[in-house]
């Protein structure tokens, strides 16, 4: 030692530590705040938010297996209703729920260093991944961040044994079921994990010179004699058995609490999945039921609504999923791998080195592998080669389910560098201190630089790997607004869409879904902003009434102030439009061409 001071440690103590997660997690907030509505809406954002604000209107739902769980439409259509529809609110669920995932850390601080909790929130709150879909009205972020959470409340709850935590834990689990199917996945690889963990156990005891069997009894007879009310000593647990009341008294304690945490579940389950109102007419079997039907017959003493309500959110969802998913989907391995593989080198590099790092660091650590950042390696790791096979498409947003558990070594990997610089300092080694200094700013230049180009300078790009292809490359937003004062200051029909592709024979088959026959789908992003503009003007004198057409002379005898088509099919009527501006734009990443017809007298104020 040089006798200079050492380097102050900020985050030392539990106070120190709980601040800066308080700290990194309102960062991460503002960043998933920060212009939350210039995005143009990707397709499946706005497919569900159109369908969502169509419940909020109707209050007719059912689970959709193609537009996975029920928890965002149910959720979001109370945000709609109170804060109105539009690109913010639409994403504002998933914004604050990844905001608060950095707050998770602080559930594992009797399980990780002070300083790997804080680099924890850090990982979490700014992984380039994690920051762009969290900024998305998408169900990964909150599939991830409810297992996540689930676990380190379970974690919780097994250290301190505060019943609180386990129905806490419970609760956020049953929520990340009713996000996305794949929440079968995470359980799959959290058994896969302990799995292994185990066998860590066992290794173990056979170094220390105990046998494998002699091991598996012991964690068997620590299983038999579990008492919920706490760790026992073998004092304590010899007076148990001598008082056989006693013991019975703590078994069915242990029983109840069983009982209740399973209904708990399955309660959460139910809300979620039930159906109301009835359904979507021709589309499940649920016609004349209704969650909140079924509780007033419940009331009045019949429960035969009840009983089918129940039935069909858990049998009859379940039917759903195998019939849309338990088929699987055949493609080429390396192919989707590939795509994964380049959307973790531009959201997760830096994640997955420091995930390397730390994984092996507490590996071969003198304490040994803990199983909190080996449980988090062997789930990221499958998960790198496991969902290029499950998914259905190349899919960016997949690689939030390695990123997330990836986080734990990662946390431990960035903690160890910091210590590094710490220890450096303190023993006045100039070069250590350099080296961690360079180290930390290329880390920070790359993150950052990743998050920025993909959050915010180029959030539809082409050129952006954690873009999707049904995301339109173009810039919208200024033709949506004038589309919308057209609205407000015409009379009659304000929007027709032109086209085999667009036409639909009857305009109200999109109430409901699946909105067939006609040619719906293919009208979006556009559908969604008309439908929440119609929703904005409800109560007022002013409305946005749509139609469609293939046939050319509708939109020469009368042309509408507004006109969407194909570019190829706008050939057949543009020539009457005198006066229109023509805005081309790109309902995908590209080779989709559309274009909007804007008449130039309704742009006069």
């Amino acid at each position: 030692m040089t006798g200079r001071p050492s380097l102050p440690d900020a985050i030392s103590g539990r106070r120190g530590t709980a601040a800066a997660v308080l700290a990194v997690s309102l960062l991460g907030l503002l960043a998933r705040l920060y212009d939350l509505g210039s995005r143009v809406a990707h397709q499946d954002e706005a497919r569900v938010a159109y369908w969502t604000l169509r419940y909020a209107e109707t209050g007719v739902h059912e689970y959709r297996p193609i537009v996975h769980g029920p928890f965002l439409p149910l959720v979001n259509s109370k945000v709609f209703s109170l804060l109105g529809p539009n690109d913010v609110t639409m994403r504002l669920v998933v914004a604050l729920v990844g905001a608060c995932l950095p707050l998770s850390a602080w559930l594992f601080r009797d399980r990780l260093r002070d300083s790997e909790v804080v680099a924890l929130a850090v990982v979490l709150a700014f992984n380039p991944i994690l920051l762009y879909y969290s900024r998305f009205f998408r169900t990964d972020v909150l599939l991830a961040a409810f297992t996540f959470v689930a676990l380190g409340l379970f974690v919780r709850w097994y250290d301190t044994r505060k019943d609180r935590y386990l129905f806490a834990a419970t609760g956020s689990y049953a929520l990340s079921f009713t996000t996305k199917e794949n929440a079968l996945v995470y359980a799959l690889c959290l058994l896969g994990a302990a799995a292994l963990l185990l066998d860590h156990r066992l290794f173990l005891a056979r170094v220390r010179g105990r046998t494998p069997g002699a091991e598996l009894r012991r964690y068997a007879s620590g299983a038999l004699t579990f008492d919920p009310m706490g760790r026992l000593s073998r004092d304590a647990r010899g007076r148990l058995l001598a008082d056989l009341p006693d013991a019975v008294r703590a078994r069915k304690r242990a029983i109840l609490l069983s009982v209740a945490v399973v209904a708990e579940f399955f309660a959460v389950v139910v809300f979620f999945y039930a159906p109301r109102k009835g359904g979507y007419p021709g589309y499940g079997d649920t016609e004349g039921m209704g969650l909140y039907w079924s509780l007033e017959e419940l009331a009045a003493g019949r429960p035969g609504m009840f009983v089918a309500v129940v039935e069909e959110a858990l049998v009859g969802s379940w039917s759903k999923f195998v019939h849309q998913w338990g088929s699987g989907h055949g493609h080429e391995f390396l192919r989707y791998w590939n795509d994964y593989v380049r959307t973790m080198e531009a959201g997760a590099a830096a994640l997955v080195a420091l995930a390397a790092v730390g994984f092996v660091a507490d590996r071969y650590s003198a304490e040994g592998p803990r199983d909190l950042v080996a449980l988090g390696g062997y789930i990221g790791a499958v998960s790198v080669f496991g969902y290029p096979i499950i998914t259905d498409i190349p899919a960016p947003w997949a690689t939030i389910h390695a990123v997330v558990p990836l986080a734990l070594p990662a946390a431990v990997g960035l903690a160890l560098v910091g210590r590094w610089g710490v220890d450096a300092y303190d023993d006045g080694d100039v070069v250590g201190i350099s080296a961690a200094v360079v180290l930390v700013l290329l880390l920070v230049a790359q993150v950052g630089g990743a998050a920025m180009g993909t959050s915010y300078r180029e959030p539809a790009s082409p050129d952006n790997e954690l873009v999707q292809y049904a995301q339109s490359s173009s810039d919208m937003k200024p033709t949506l607004e004038t589309i919308a004062r057209i609205a407000r200051e015409n009379e009659g029909v304000d929007v027709v869409y032109y086209g085999n592709e667009f036409d639909m024979p009857n305009e109200s088959n999109a109430d409901q879904p699946p909105a067939h026959p006609g040619g719906w789908f293919e009208r979006l992003p556009l559908a969604w902003y008309v439908e929440a503009e119609q929703h904005r003007l409800q109560g007022s004198d002013a409305d946005l009434v749509v139609n469609s057409t293939s046939d050319a002379a509708d939109v020469e005898d009368d042309p509408p102030p507004v006109v969407v088509s194909l570019r190829n099919d706008a050939a057949a009527y543009e020539s009457s439009l005198d006066g229109y501006r023509a805005y081309q734009y790109e309902r995908y990443l590209h080779s989709s061409t559309f274009v909007v017809f804007v008449d130039e007298e309704s742009l006069d104020d």
